[in-house]
């Protein structure tokens, strides 16, 4: 039953509480921003300090590619609040180590894609 939970706030974070990105600008200052929760929130789900230190590079490397694509900073604070409501639900209907696992799952996937 935990799992289907995880599944629907995973859907639900994509689907219906965020829309999803609306441009590869949008979709490059989410994964920064999210790889800097991560760090912050997740560091022991995430590899530690090695972790973070990656998780770090990912982020910069992530913010500079949204600014070569036009991102300002209210677009990076509007990814910042996108990327918050989507964890925070999460977190809400399941527990933090759930949350941070698909946090780190997700951004994997998409900065590793």
């Amino acid at each position: 039953m935990k799992y289907l939970s995880v599944i629907l706030i995973t859907l639900g974070f994509l689907g219906g509480c965020v829309a999803p990105p609306s441009s590869p600008m949008e979709a490059a200052a989410r994964k920064a921003v999210g790889a800097e929760l991560v760090a912050k929130r997740c560091a022991g789900y995430a590899g530690g300090y090695e972790g973070v230190q990656k998780l770090r590079q990912d982020s910069n490397k992530n913010i500079a590619l949204a600014r070569s694509l036009g991102a300002t900073d209210a677009v990076i604070a509007k990814a910042r609040v996108d990327v918050d409501t989507g964890f925070n639900t999460q977190v809400a209907f399941t527990d933090l180590q759930s949350a941070c696992n698909t946090m780190v799952g997700e951004l994997a996937w998409a900065v590793n894609g």
